[in-house]
């Protein structure tokens, strides 16, 4: 995910001071106003100290052929200045209130974010919407942004895991769906702010958004707040946009390579079908994984020694239907690395889990939600976006404590097949090539296969 800060300064600090919540049920009011736009307030900590995150439902999937990272760019350019601020006077106010305002958007949805002392909630929210519903997308820090998005992800330049991470998308979506396309020099700099402008305007409106806040805060005092600065909100184009996509089914092994001249070590990336975010299988698929993880490190890592890391990712807020598996270990043992990754996950799909393995596997996940100490990370614990239902994300811990050895050794069997995935292996060629030849129909992408609009 890539992020953009407007500013933020080291007070900020006191907002990890906010007390471990031990239970899961937090008290939650829920509203919507006269234009769409659905709020959250979450009651949270003692600090009188408010988190707002502003969802909006445009990621990557949303890019039409041509518009490869319009969705990065269009949240990076809302903190560029807008009709009421310009981009200097914004940082100047957010530095006097010891503040600060994120972007960010990923596959799946958009994320805007800002914490702020109750006593400057005024001056702040006026910021944070003007922030969002009165960008203007300055045309000369654009043209910036796109020289400085070129200049610091040029994949001749690249390290190993961006690569092996890039064209990962690539094998697996294609550029028919947008998750499978990325942007190129060429197709780049012809984005200009006007197009810009008009993605926002399609994309960021009241229906298509969702506001959350979590903190010590007055409910009244905030509501009123939001009805007021948010409530004329209105849609210039859509209402509630989106996309959905369906990943291919991955069926059989297929093998990639990517070359990277002077690569000293080899980046391997498996790459399988995963549960959709916020779908019934996803809290089991966690658990499975988790199993999976400690399999994979005490085996390749601990065991056998063919690397310092190697952990399977899984992440619901992407919401793309993929987990993967990645390493990066010394040239000399890749061929034997995927070898040995075949072995640990038919091993697992084989043997399952034991019961031990899921105590264990259930007390790490509780342990995650019960150490959540900060309003931004309750707010995605409870991210709109993927949850739609509050009190069922209420019953997490308890839900977790529900789900049984069968049901998780069934998950294991659905997605932890050890005969199909997609691995792209990015490294030295030239080092590499007696091993390359072992893998029968390794099909070799040169960088230049990316540039692709379709």
């Amino acid at each position: 995910m890539k992020k953009g800060i407007l500013y933020i300064v080291a007070g900020v600090a006191l907002f990890n001071t906010y007390a471990t919540a031990q239970t899961n049920q937090l008290p939650i009011e829920e509203f919507k106003l006269k234009n769409g736009l659905e709020v959250k307030m979450i009651h949270f900590g003692t600090i009188p100290a408010v988190t707002i995150s502003c969802y909006v439902n445009v990621g990557k999937k949303t890019e039409t052929p041509g518009q490869q990272n319009l969705a990065s760019m269009t949240s990076d350019g809302l903190l560029l200045g807008n009709e009421k601020h310009t981009r200097i006077e914004q940082d100047g106010m957010l530095a006097k209130l010891g503040s600060g305002i994120s972007a960010s958007a990923n596959d799946n949805y958009t994320e805007l974010s800002m914490r702020f002392l109750n006593k400057d909630a005024a001056t702040a929210m006026e910021l944070f919407s003007s922030t969002i519903l009165k960008p203007t997308f300055p045309a000369d820090e654009i043209k910036e942004q796109v020289e400085q998005t070129l200049n610091y992800n040029n994949p001749y330049k690249m390290d190993i895991g961006d690569l092996a991470s890039m064209f990962s998308d690539y094998s697996v979506y294609g550029t028919a769906n947008p998750l499978g396309r990325h942007f190129y020099a060429a197709q780049l700099n012809k984005v200009t702010a006007a197009q810009l402008l008009e993605f926002y305007k399609f994309n960021y409106t009241p229906k298509n958004t969702k506001l959350v806040l979590a903190g010590n805060f007055d409910n009244a005092q905030m509501k009123a707040m939001i009805e007021n600065l948010f409530g004329s909100w209105s849609a210039a184009y859509g209402e509630n946009n989106g996309a959905a996509y369906e990943t291919e089914n991955i069926s059989k092994k297929e093998y990639f390579f990517v070359n990277k001249n002077r690569a000293t070590q080899t980046c391997l990336q498996w790459n399988k079908k995963a549960p959709e975010g916020g779908s019934k299988d996803a809290i089991l698929f966690e658990l499975a994984n988790e199993c999976f993880n400690t399999l994979l490190f005490a085996e390749i890592r601990a065991k056998e020694g063919k690397t310092y890391g190697i952990n399977s990712r899984y992440s619901e807020a992407n919401n793309n239907g993929i987990y993967t598996v990645s390493t990066q270990v010394r040239n000399d043992v890749a061929f034997e690395t995927t070898v040995s990754f075949d072995r640990v996950i038919k091993q697992f799909y084989d043997s399952g889990i034991t019961q031990a393995n899921l105590d264990k596997a259930k007390a790490a996940l509780k342990n995650r939600r019960l150490a959540i100490e900060s309003p931004g990370s309750i707010i995605e614990f409870y991210n709109p976006i993927l949850y739609k239902d509050v009190n069922k994300r209420n019953e997490y811990l308890a839900s977790i404590d529900a789900m049984t050895l069968e049901q998780v050794n069934k998950i294991v069997k659905k997605y932890f097949t050890p005969d199909s995935y997609k691995l792209v292996m990015v490294g030295d060629a030239t080092v590499l090539d007696p091993q390359l030849q072992k893998i029968t129909g390794l099909v070799k992408l040169p960088v230049t296969s990316i540039e692709k609009d379709n």
